[in-house]
């Protein structure tokens, strides 16, 4: 029998042991996790293959969280995927890796949401994560990006080392005052903004950190904003909502602290021939000139 055989194996065996029979297991991705609907039943698992690899006891804590997260998130009444309610939705053990389970969302057509709309689902998404008072790492998401920089230290590429230049001036700053940092979804960019049939949900809990102040806000926009430049509608409408120099100024720099992690640590995913290279060098064909425009706009605010 394959690994893979072997891993679907095990994950039958306890959706069995907590009822679940006659079960059509589907493979809907396969990335940094495995995500397997266990059909008829409206429930995938969602197994951490890469991270449980790497460190075991990291990986539970984080799936152990997001369980925690998605919980708190929804009792703020925030739209989200729900750990599943018809099974123990673990950690468990799979072969020395871990999984959970979650609700199974069918595929689903919805128009997508206005630059109002988005914005303000990001916005009551973070308040709602302030009140979390769970253990979470700080600057969690941004360690990863800290030791992609150390590895691309060495890469010659004029336009990466531009780029390692503007982080560490960055990476100086976000580490100033951690006082200041606050609970955050780490990731909230519009690919964990699932459509259900319910409407938008957030997704995808992993990442949650202490980080600074407008971080998901950034993480939404920042992609959109890198490819689409500063008049991308949503980038527009935040910074026309924003209510002073202050808070551009902290969303300029949550933007090109996003923007910096984004694109270093796809680049360095992808030269270790784990990501899209073609799409991290689109990336680094944008992120010098676009952290120049926000710095500009910045400048503008005083």
């Amino acid at each position: 029998m394959s690994e893979k055989g072997k891993l679907f194996s095990r994950v039958l065996l306890i959706a069995e042991k907590n009822g679940l029979t006659e079960i059509t297991p589907i493979e809907l991705s396969n990335g940094v996790n495995t995500i397997i609907h266990l059909a008829p039943h409206p429930i995938v698992a969602r197994i951490a293959a890469i991270s449980s690899k790497e460190d075991s006891e990291y990986a539970y804590k984080i799936l152990d969280r997001e369980i925690h997260v998605a919980r708190h998130l929804q009792s703020k009444g925030i739209p989200t995927l729900l750990p599943s309610e018809l099974a123990d939705a673990g950690p468990y053990d799979v072969g020395g890796t871990w999984m959970t389970l979650w609700r199974y969302i069918p595929p689903t057509q919805l128009d997508l949401p206005s630059p109002r709309e988005a914005v303000g689902m990001v916005n009551e998404l973070s308040i709602a994560m302030k009140d979390f008072t769970g253990d979470l790492p700080v600057l969690g998401v941004w360690e990863r990006t800290y030791q992609s920089a150390i590895k691309l230290k060495s890469n010659s590429d004029e336009r990466i080392q531009a780029l390692l230049s503007v982080f560490q001036k960055v990476n100086e700053q976000i580490r100033i005052e951690p006082s200041l940092l606050i609970p955050c979804h780490g990731d909230a960019h519009a690919r964990n903004l699932l459509p259900s049939p319910e409407g938008w949900i957030w997704s995808d809990f992993e990442d949650v950190s202490l980080m600074p102040a407008y971080w998901d806000l950034a993480s939404f926009v920042g992609n959109h904003a890198l490819f689409g430049g500063i008049q991308e509608p949503t980038f527009r409408y935040i910074l026309d909502h924003l209510d002073n120099g202050t808070d551009i100024k902290a969303f300029g720099f949550a933007i090109t602290a996003r923007t910096l992690m984004s694109t270093l640590g796809n680049l360095d995913f992808a030269l270790a021939g784990n990501g899209d290279l073609e799409f991290a060098n689109r990336q680094l064909e944008l992120a010098e000139d676009f952290i120049r425009q926000v710095e500009l706009l910045i400048a503008g605010s005083d």
